[in-house]
């Protein structure tokens, strides 16, 4: 399990780098041709705005398995340790919940542009690629939310007390 993790880690920041590498270099070379050339690359455009889509639902995963994604947390703050855990297993929870909704209607949508067969207007790749991101990004979201849900269950000990809180983490981050 912990060669899959560490695949998987390596595996998202790679592709986020590179992605996000990419896009700018893509976004930069446009600027330069259309205000120095007076001319542009009709593709590159679309290309950046599909890498930037799938970094930003790779990224995601990444900050949830940071725990950098926003909270509002001023009252869980203020809780003692054990009420902490408990509003961090929710949390978690709806996470997962919203990933499964997130995997499920992504993975709909993908079928049905395979189904009538649409492409993108400049590339001509299948609009399946892009909308791909959303059912990726969902799953990959939900086996960390998943990994942080199991995390909150074993620090718990046998008498309800907490080893080391991920919502204490978070704050002291």
């Amino acid at each position: 399990m912990e060669r899959v993790n560490k695949f998987l880690n390596n595996m998202e920041e790679y592709f986020a780098v590179i992605s996000l590498l990419v896009a700018s270099l893509l976004v930069f070379i446009q600027v330069v041709l259309r205000y120095v050339f007076n001319n542009s690359l009709v593709w590159s455009e679309e290309i950046a705005r599909y890498l930037i889509i799938w970094l930003i639902l790779i990224g995601s995963s990444i900050a949830v398995r940071e725990k950098a994604h926003a909270t509002v947390d001023a009252v869980v703050a203020f809780l003692p340790p054990l009420p902490k855990r408990i509003f961090s297993i929710l949390a978690n929870l709806m996470g997962i919940v919203f990933c499964f909704i997130l995997v499920r209607s992504g993975t709909i949508t993908v079928s049905n542009v395979v189904e009538f067969g649409n492409v993108t207007p400049a590339i001509g790749i299948s609009m399946a690629i892009p909308y791909l991101s959303v059912p990726v990004g969902g799953a990959l979201m939900l086996y960390r939310f998943i990994q942080l849900l199991f995390d909150d269950f074993t620090s718990l000990n046998k008498n309800g007390k907490m080893k080391s809180s991920s919502v204490e983490e978070g704050v002291e981050k």
